[in-house]
């Protein structure tokens, strides 16, 4: 199958099978033409990858699992399963914090969003709306003193950028003079803020801020000039323009 068949056939965006090939969870061969080809086991892999990606795994636990469940026995691929798994709950219990308080967030938008008088005039800065509902801004700590250095290191440092690669790829953005800020849908809005807040306990530099639009929200990530660097390494590299290849 070329790459347009196994979208068709999988429901799967060609831009993340790009993707997946180039975080090794998806090879592809090459067409003397140059075009990506794939075998039926492509389907059952893409399938496997739906499946850990439900339970919320970071790429690096996927990319794992996959290659051994493409190569190792049923009960090799439940052994390692299961620590991961272990692990993922108990990351769980600390983003269910983060998602409590922006939900406590989010109330008082809306109630302040319900307490603007019935008026057809323009907005003006009286407006209690402009206070913070439409700018719902992560409630995390400034980054204003916070040194340019990031807590995490080694193989967790790895799993986190491999998380924002995953959340931000193909995601429209636009750059700003002190940081980035990336359009996304609603759906992914708890996850971002929960991904945002660790990213915030170990990089304390980085500032974050959520904005509501309906079906979409806007994350506006800034940083000081020294931070510029490593924001940019958040960010995933833009994929080739390939068409159907």
């Amino acid at each position: 199958m070329r790459i347009s068949e196994l979208a068709d056939r999988s429901g799967v965006p060609a831009s993340t099978l790009r993707f997946y090939e180039a975080e090794g969870l998806l090879p592809a061969d090459r067409a003397e033409n140059g075009y990506r080809m794939y075998g039926e086991s492509a389907v059952d892999r893409l399938a496997f990858i739906a499946q850990a990606k439900h339970l919320d795994l970071p790429l690096p636990a996927i990319r794992e699992l996959v290659t051994a469940w493409g190569s190792q026995p049923c009960h090799d691929v439940r052994a390692r399963y299961r620590p991961m798994l272990q692990e993922r709950a108990e990351q769980l219990n600390e983003r269910i914090v983060a998602l409590q308080t922006l939900q406590s967030t989010l109330a008082t938008a809306l109630e302040r969003l319900d307490a603007l008088p019935d008026r057809a005039d323009p907005c003006d800065p009286e407006c209690a709306f402009l206070d913070r509902p439409r700018a719902t801004t992560l409630p995390l700590v400034s980054a204003s003193s916070a040194p340019i250095a990031c807590t995490l290191g080694g193989a967790g440092y790895h799993a986190r950028l491999a998380d924002w690669h995953e959340l931000l790829a193909g995601a429209p953005r636009v750059e700003l003079a002190d940081g980035v800020r990336i359009t996304l849908a609603t759906a992914v809005l708890d996850r971002t803020a929960a991904l945002a807040t660790a990213e915030k306990e170990c990089c304390g530099f980085y500032d974050f801020r959520i904005d509501l639009h309906g079906a979409t929200f806007d994350l506006t990530i800034t940083a000081p000039p020294e931070g510029r660097p490593m924001l940019d390494g958040l960010l995933p590299h833009e994929v080739d323009q390939e068409g159907t290849r």
